[in-house]
């Protein structure tokens, strides 16, 4: 590790791609990490922190959305295929878990726990401008990364605002408005260095690397399109899950930056399921429990496809009984929201599940995404488990 100090600029369009295919991956990488902690929640419990995540989760979807948009506009499709940026060789666009980030060297560890403290504690982390450092200065930065996320956007800002032209980008590929079903913001549509620039200000603006003097302004600052129709206001990840982590809100006269002093937030730490993640190449089991890690892992891996097929303007045939051929095209969008649902459904079964080789704790989704050998080597894992129940 060495000195921190700012990274060269984003010398050409080329590296600048680069980092946006990194963008749409950093915004899908916490998604799980949120996730876990929301699934772990019983039943009838903890509506006030499931709302708060569920919220968050919604807006990752949106900046996964936005960060492609400007890299259709720039004419490259999002891929989960690794990349290149300068002396990185190799970066997965999608995540394993636990994750370190070799570009943000800041953000620290990101690991799936069920909700607790430390979960709790480790997404204000995320979200916050330093990443709970004093300031950008004190974090250690690695050669050829970013300190915080918000200085990661700030490059991607730059290079848009000082290496683009209106002539390089064309309004194609985009993921619409009319397609984003959740959550506070808008689906910007990139047409040129404005709109791509806009979209860039929106991730920073309402989520992780907010700004350093964000902490200095109202903490529930929210615009008209961060309202949502219930009313509910959706300022800043930082803020919601400062106010999680402290068991308060803040009030409507607090900084971001203060300790919220306003009604309470209670979170029930004991009313979730005691989920621990192993890692896939850890000490795993096998038999029916194996089976549904890997049958998760599967469902997940075909969820990430729908959702990057999706983002490239691509069509999914899907079988149909109704249609010639007993199949047709569609869009893998919609698709994909399905697979959340459904995702969602195996991840509670397997948070309810005893893991056998530590019975106090229950199986934990991996949320590995598995490549077509990968994929394989799960299934064959699930047909030779599943035989041995027979």
């Amino acid at each position: 590790m060495t000195t921190p100090k700012k990274p060269e600029p984003i010398k050409d369009i080329a590296e600048l791609k680069a980092l946006l295919q990194l963008a749409v991956g950093l915004e899908l990488s916490t998604i799980p990490v949120y996730l876990t902690a929301l699934y772990s929640i019983k039943d009838g419990t903890n509506t006030d922190a499931a709302q708060t995540i569920r919220s968050v989760v919604m807006e990752e979807m949106l900046h996964m959305a936005l960060a492609a948009n400007v890299l259709n506009a720039l004419g490259e499709a999002p891929s989960v295929k690794p990349v290149d940026f300068r002396g990185h060789k190799g970066l997965k666009p999608v995540p394993e878990y636990p994750l370190n980030n070799p570009l943000i060297s800041g953000i620290g560890e990101l690991a799936l726990r069920p909700l607790t403290r430390v979960a709790v504690d480790s997404f204000v982390r995320i979200e916050h401008p330093f990443h709970g450092a004093a300031a950008v200065s004190a974090i250690r930065c690695a050669e050829n990364s970013y300190p915080t996320i918000g200085e990661f956007y700030e490059a991607i800002r730059t290079a848009l605002e000082e290496k683009c032209k209106d002539r390089d980008f064309s309004a194609t590929r985009q993921v619409r408005a009319t397609e984003y079903y959740g959550g506070a913001g808008q689906v910007i549509e990139v047409k040129d260095r404005k709109t791509a620039v806009a979209a860039i200000h929106k991730i920073i603006d309402e989520g992780e690397g907010l700004p350093e003097g964000k902490l200095e302004e109202q903490a529930k600052k929210v615009t008209d399109e961060d309202r949502l129709n219930s009313g509910w206001q959706m300022y800043s990840h930082y803020a919601r899950f400062r106010e999680l982590q402290t068991g308060r809100r803040f009030r409507t006269d607090q900084k971001a930056g203060d300790e919220p002093k306003g009604s309470l937030l209670l979170a029930d730490y004991d009313a979730v399921h005691p989920a621990m993640f192993v890692q896939r190449n850890g000490a795993t089991t096998g038999g029916p429990e194996g089976a549904a890690l890997n049958e998760f892992d599967l469902a997940y891996s075909q969820l990430v496809d729908d959702l990057y097929l999706a983002f490239a303007g691509g069509q999914k045939k899907v079988k149909d009984k109704l249609a010639p051929n007993g199949e047709r095209t569609g869009d893998p969008l919609p698709l994909a929201v399905h697979g959340m649902y459904a995702l969602k459904n195996r991840a509670v079964a397997l948070m309810r599940t005893p893991n056998p080789a530590n019975p106090a704790h229950t199986l934990c989704p991996r949320f590995f995404y598995a490549n077509a050998e990968d994929r394989k080597k799960l299934q064959d894992e699930i047909n030779h488990w599943k035989g041995q129940t027979r």
